[in-house]
């Protein structure tokens, strides 16, 4: 029974992380910017209902990778969580890798859940604020589950992929 909960900025390579790790394990991942919106009916946010009702069905199965930037409607995947991995990547980096992203989703070399316009690249760049302004309090709030948050850098996360 693993229970995987997968916290970073936009760009730290969550989704990256979490469907590697999902082949190695055999386990579903689930991505929670999908829980908070409808994809299905032109990207549209779901009630706080609806979202509630989807995220404990994912928390009732035995196993699961949850990724997230850690929001806190989503506290009990934390706390259901064997082990919870902090993805570490600096602002700079993070403004670097979303800018990428649209780069290539621009041409076409990416897929993507959102037309890539400017408009997207806009709010790409506001995630990454927002993240990093509530980051000290993200931190904080981990700190009662200190037992099982794993930090991890591009190297440590490359590790843990290649473990048998």
């Amino acid at each position: 029974m693993k229970k995987i909960y997968i916290i970073g900025p936009v760009g730290s390579g969550k989704t990256y992380f979490s469907e590697r790790l999902a082949e190695k394990l055999n386990i579903k991942k689930y991505e929670l910017d999908k829980v908070s919106w409808d994809d299905d009916n032109g990207n549209v946010k779901r009630s706080p209902e609806e979202v509630k009702k989807i995220f404990d069905k994912i928390l009732k199965n035995k196993s699961w990778i949850i990724e997230d930037v850690g929001r806190d409607k989503f506290r009990q995947g934390r706390e259901e969580a064997n082990v919870i991995y902090y993805l570490k990547l600096s602002k700079l980096k993070s403004y670097y890798r979303v800018t990428k992203r649209w780069i290539k989703q621009r041409l076409g070399l990416e897929r993507y859940n959102y037309p890539p316009n400017f408009e997207q690249l806009l709010y790409y760049h506001s995630t990454v604020r927002s993240f990093y302004k509530k980051e000290k309090a993200l931190l904080k709030s981990l700190e009662e589950y200190k037992d099982k948050v794993v930090f991890l850098n591009k190297r440590e996360i490359n590790n843990i992929l290649k473990e048998n």
